[in-house]
């Protein structure tokens, strides 16, 4: 368990590293991914609810903190999607990429149009359309794409960690 953790929090600290620097320069219709909530989906989707739960909220601190924004905001959305995300994944296969992608689809339109919805439904301004079609959709294609990297790089920490654990209770 104490590598899990260790790499989870070195992971969030690296994507948030590369989501704040690198990412910026590297925009698709101007678009880019989001790797913090693709890694909330990844870690629940490959643990349990509570799991997904801490590292939604971690990852959301983290989001909040580059944003610049309200501290909590992007915290509580990222619980509750890693909650809900780890609450579902018993009924799936797991460890299948098609799965990942078709979840983190699903969650980025769910998880972005939340976003949108409650930025801007304060101001007054609610255009439905528009950011749909050029904003959440072009992200959600760009987040499958990328969650297949941050699968394969998951699922090698959940079975190094599952392999030092059983060679620890071995002793």
């Amino acid at each position: 368990m104490r590598v899990k953790i260790v790499s989870y929090t070195v992971l969030i600290f690296f994507i948030t590293l590369v989501q704040s620097t690198v990412l910026d320069n590297i925009r698709i219709y101007n678009v880019k991914p989001n790797l913090l909530m693709v890694f909330i989906v990844t870690v629940a989707l490959l643990g349990s609810n509570v799991e997904g739960a801490v590292v939604g909220f971690s990852c959301g601190l983290a989001q909040d903190m580059i944003s610049g924004g309200l501290i909590g905001f992007y915290a509580l959305l990222g619980l509750y999607l890693g909650f809900g995300i780890g609450s579902i994944n018993e009924r799936l296969y797991r460890e299948n990429v098609l799965v990942t992608i078709f979840v983190t689809f699903i969650s980025t339109v769910v998880y972005e149009f939340t976003v949108y919805f409650l930025s801007f439904f304060a101001k007054g301004s609610l255009e439905l359309v528009f950011p749909f079609t050029h904003v959440i959709l072009p992200e959600a294609a760009y987040n499958s794409v990328v969650s297949i990297i941050i699968f394969v790089v998951v699922l090698k920490i959940k079975r190094w960690s599952e392999k030092v654990t059983k060679l620890s209770r071995r002793y």
